[in-house]
């Protein structure tokens, strides 16, 4: 099951979109369960580019804006504020998003 917790500014949709086709384009193992969660909700994935998977996350291209996606530590490490998040405990199976350095909502393949 995947759940799908964008912030205010993003909607499921985008977040979805966004996460898939970067897991995709940089051979996360997550992407064959993100697109076909993208699949069931007709989401189409776009190409992402210039993708690359590092041990904390990965990170491409969509659309023009610089999407990341993977650990809360990856995020911060890339300059992306997180300061208003609620306090949580991060499970494996979640992926915390940024979208041109703001953060964006949380995919989780876990039940929350």
């Amino acid at each position: 099951m995947v759940t799908v917790l964008p912030v205010g500014w993003m909607s499921e949709t985008d977040l979805l979109r966004s996460v898939a086709s970067v897991a995709c384009g940089s051979g996360h193992p997550v992407a064959h369960e993100l697109l076909r969660e993208a699949d069931m909700r007709i989401v189409r994935v776009v190409d992402a580019l210039n993708c690359e998977l590092f041990a904390g996350g990965a990170a491409g291209v969509v659309a023009g804006s610089r999407v990341l996606v993977g650990s809360p530590e990856f995020l911060l490490e890339h300059g992306v504020d997180l300061a208003g998040l609620p306090p949580m405990q991060v499970c494996d199976g979640m992926f915390f998003s940024a979208i041109d350095g703001r953060f964006a909502g949380i995919v989780s393949m876990i039940e929350m």
